[in-house]
């Protein structure tokens, strides 16, 4: 079935983005103020408070903020992470999608403005965001209440958060959520990176290299990482760390080049035994779940994801 008309104008804004802002271009600065139009494709969310948090070492080297939606459960957290290829992005641009969520969910939600690339590469922003966890776990969040939740390479840092939390021994939280994932930074195993070149109006191979490269290093070069540590790439986790992660929703878009990453993982957990709900929306692009409040589609999936956490986590 065709989107309809309101999720079209993702592709609109996607394409607007692209020609405004090269995968080459060197000035991370603009990148990013361009890269913020994408708060312009969710409505704002209403019935929910914001609370901003000055820099804290506990909470990693970045702000947050709280968004309290009313009446929500004040004992259930989403620990938030937003996409932006680990070079974008910010409290600014997914405010709006996370309160949409935080609503669904019926739960306060934690966004976590992680330090971002080419300045500081990997791990910077996963240390802040495990720093994240501990904080809401130092506040007396039960680690079974808590969910992390992200897009893009914020649904791959929504795992990574918990398998690297799992590693420093702390509990894993109740469950992740992760809209159209980045699992596999690497950019090499996944079928739909190429075969949705032309349908998906947001991503390219060259910008996947470029980003990939701001986070790893380029290969070879000094202090470069390998792209398929787990803790960068949760698709090459192995078996025994991957039964340790809470359950998984991941929400797939049938237009976009990472499609193919949220199924690998999907299938990885499931092999795992881990509780696992793949969705797979056609004709939709990456994040397809930013037209929240404008599109239908966006709307059921988040309700879908909204009813799932409810009961996940008991919020």
């Amino acid at each position: 079935m065709a989107p309809s008309k309101e999720s079209a104008a993702l592709t609109t804004l996607f394409r607007t983005i692209v020609s405004q802002n090269p995968p080459d271009d060197q000035h991370p600065a603009i990148n990013r103020l361009v890269y913020d139009q994408v708060a312009t494709a969710s409505s704002e969310p209403t019935g929910v408070t914001y609370e901003d948090l000055p820099h804290d070492p506990k909470l990693g080297r970045g702000p947050a903020k709280w968004l309290r939606p009313l009446h929500a459960s004040p004992k259930h957290a989403l620990l938030f992470f937003h996409g932006g290829g680990y070079s974008f992005g910010s409290l600014d641009s997914h405010r709006k999608l996370c309160g949409h969520l935080a609503k669904a969910c019926n739960a306060y939600a934690l966004m976590i403005d992680y330090r971002l690339t080419p300045e500081h590469p990997f791990p910077a922003a996963l240390d802040d965001c495990v720093a994240g966890y501990r904080y809401l776990l130092d506040q007396g969040f039960e680690a079974k209440n808590v969910v992390t939740i992200g897009d893009s390479c914020g649904g791959g840092l929504a795992t990574t958060v918990p398998l690297k939390a799992v590693r420093e021994g702390l509990p894993a939280p109740g469950a992740v959520v992760a809209l159209s994932p980045w699992f596999d930074v690497e950019c090499q195993e996944s079928p739909s990176l190429h075969v949705s070149g032309e349908t998906d109006a947001l991503g390219s191979m060259e910008g996947m290299y470029v980003i990939r490269d701001r986070y790893c290093g380029k290969k070879g070069s000094a202090g470069a990482v390998d792209p398929q540590e787990p803790t960068i790439s949760a698709v090459y986790a192995g078996e025994e760390e991957l039964k340790k992660l809470p359950p998984h929703w991941i929400s797939c878009a049938g237009d976009d080049m990472l499609r193919d990453d949220g199924t690998r993982m999907a299938e990885k957990l499931k092999k795992a035994g881990v509780e696992t709900v793949v969705k797979t929306h056609e004709g939709m692009q990456h994040v397809f779940e930013f037209m929240a409040g404008k599109a239908p589609e966006a709307d059921q999936s988040v309700k879908e994801i909204g009813e799932w956490v409810r009961k996940k986590i008991g919020s």
